[in-house]
């Protein structure tokens, strides 16, 4: 019962470290004696501090060591080709490899027919952030609502997006309950605030945060000044200044939201990006 449970709890995960970390841990509060040395021989591995660095970020996985892990976990077809999927996820180095990655894990969960609805929102989750616009469509519905008209939604997202794309939006975020029918059929939000601290978040924001800046390049050319606001500053600070600087910043980032969240007159949507990053320093390879 316990093996098939494990089994079956993998396709709530999107970091294969903390997979590896809950078996162990279950293992270990099960027996005792189920030290890190019986995990790396159950598996496979000759060094018997291999799995512990795994789990810690300090090593990656290669195929050949997913496929021992594949094994001597025992998993069935369908959580190994999620949990080999997912070690593509956490390891890719571009966003073309994760979301490819991604949809293997998606094709997987379809095949072994897993629907429990808490464990799927968070793979949901994943795909408002992995593309820029949804997040736009759903400010966009918060501002104005929504009866159904895609053509005119695609055209209020700038710049403008297609109406299938407009269309997949809404499903989508229907689907991650971030918006919710009316009792007229319109659109509306669920909630006025959502939040991105889980690992879900962090993962999809990497694309959304490139993509995002790349607009924001854009805007120098294409939107008049006007309507923008763009400024930067070098600065050479230690780290502990940095630390403070950073705090400053999400202080004045939760005051820009508690004032948007309050603007009753709202008809645009804007998209504001901090960024604070190194380009020099003692430290810095060159």
């Amino acid at each position: 019962m316990g093996a098939q449970e494990t089994q079956r709890k993998i396709f709530e995960f999107l970091d294969y470290r903390e997979y590896l970390k809950d078996y162990y841990q279950k293992k270990k509060a099960d027996s005792p004696s189920f030290s890190l040395r019986v995990f790396s021989d159950k598996i496979g591995f000759k060094a018997k501090d291999f799995i512990s660095r795994v789990m810690n970020g300090e090593k990656n996985l290669s195929p050949q060591s997913t496929a021992k892990i594949v094994a001597g976990l025992k998993l069935g077809k369908h959580e190994a080709a999620f949990f080999t999927a997912l070690v593509r996820f956490n390891q890719a180095t571009t966003t073309e490899e994760r979301n490819a990655a991604f949809e293997d894990m998606q094709a997987a969960i379809k095949v072994a027919r897993f629907t429990e609805s808490q464990h799927l929102l968070g793979h949901c989750q994943y795909m408002v952030y992995s593309q820029w616009h949804h997040l736009i469509v759903r400010s966009l519905i918060g501002m104005f609502g929504f009866d159904g008209d895609y053509e005119a939604l695609a055209k209020q997202v700038h710049p403008p997006i297609t109406v299938e794309e407009a269309r997949k939006s809404v499903k989508l975020l229907e689907a991650c309950e971030l918006i919710k029918k009316d009792a007229k059929g319109g659109y509306v939000l669920t909630d006025n605030a959502i939040t991105t601290g889980d690992r879900t978040s962090r993962l999809a924001l990497r694309g959304f945060h490139q993509h995002c800046l790349k607009m924001g390049a854009d805007s120098i050319d294409n939107d008049p000044a006007s309507e923008r606001n763009i400024s930067g500053l070098t600065l050479g600070v230690s780290r502990r200044s940095y630390e403070k600087i950073v705090e400053r910043i999400n202080a004045f980032r939760k005051e820009i939201a508690l004032i948007a969240e309050e603007d009753q007159d709202a008809e645009s949507v804007y998209q504001m990006q901090f960024v604070l990053f190194p380009v020099g320093g003692k430290n810095k390879k060159s």
